[in-house]
């Protein structure tokens, strides 16, 4: 009798697991599909910006980061922004900000890679192109 019991709770143990396990890849494949989706909105609208209006976006972007400081895309935007008007250190503050929020959010090395390319940072460039790939390679 213990030894049935036994593996009855083994048994309801292991199917609570794998039901666990695929709730979770479910979820992750879920909110990672969207956040990429939203990403790439996000670089074409950035792209769209009048000039005229960065500095609404710019503090509409601080704004919504000053109700939640721990959004990387938030920050992310706001890199982007600051990159689109050749503010390079600003926009570096914002991306690596960012990166320790979310270090798996790919879109942030790519950008990070442009602007240590502009400022001439080889070894820098070359590190976040890695990450890029890695992550890359991962999806």
């Amino acid at each position: 009798m213990k030894r049935q019991l036994f593996f009855l709770l083994i048994g309801a143990a292991f199917i609570v697991l794998l039901i666990s396990l695929s709730t979770f890849v479910y979820l992750k494949l879920k909110y990672h599909s969207l956040s990429k989706s939203n990403i790439q909105t996000l670089e074409q609208s950035i792209q769209q910006v009048p000039q005229e209006k960065i500095d609404n976006v710019i503090a509409l972007l601080k704004e919504s980061l000053a109700k939640d400081p721990f959004n990387a895309e938030t920050h992310l935007a706001l890199g982007m922004i600051y990159h689109k008007n050749n503010l390079l250190d600003d926009a570096l503050s914002e991306l690596e900000t960012a990166l320790t929020i979310k270090p798996d959010l790919i879109n942030i090395y790519q950008e990070m890679y442009l602007i240590y390319k502009k400022k001439g940072m080889e070894n820098e460039a070359n590190r976040a192109l890695a990450s890029y790939e890695k992550l890359k390679r991962s999806e």
